[in-house]
């Protein structure tokens, strides 16, 4: 029987470190993770920022995180349901993985125009 309440909040926050703690063993969300610890600091000590740079450079790198989560589940499902290879499971998987693409492309546009405003702009 599902909680309700402060109890369904505790619940709610379990299961998201249990899903955190599954990812541990996913290469591509190990580096990202490794990326964040560069990025993170550095978009908070780069001289001359104003705080919403600062804010989209932190939501930026979360954004790989968070969608490699979400590749990862679809990757897990598409897995259990369909072992044997099907058009529609390589495209569910393909396009996962483009939106993680997509996330990669911001974070290095965002970089870079934060980059041009702190030392050109």
């Amino acid at each position: 029987m599902s909680r309700k309440g402060f109890g369904h909040l505790i619940d709610a926050f379990k299961y998201s470190l249990e899903g955190l703690y599954a990812m541990r063993n996913e290469t591509p969300f190990r580096h990202e993770l490794l990326v964040g610890i560069v990025a993170l600091p550095l978009a908070w000590l780069l001289p001359d920022l104003d705080l919403v740079w600062r804010v989209l450079l932190t939501l930026a790198w979360l954004s790989l995180p968070t969608l490699e989560i979400v590749n990862t589940a679809i990757e897990s499902v598409v897995n259990m349901v369909s072992p044997e290879w099907h058009p529609l499971a390589k495209k569910a998987k393909d396009c996962a993985s483009a939106a993680v693409l997509c996330a990669g492309i911001a974070n290095v546009i965002v970089w870079l125009a934060a980059l041009w405003e702190c030392f050109w702009g």
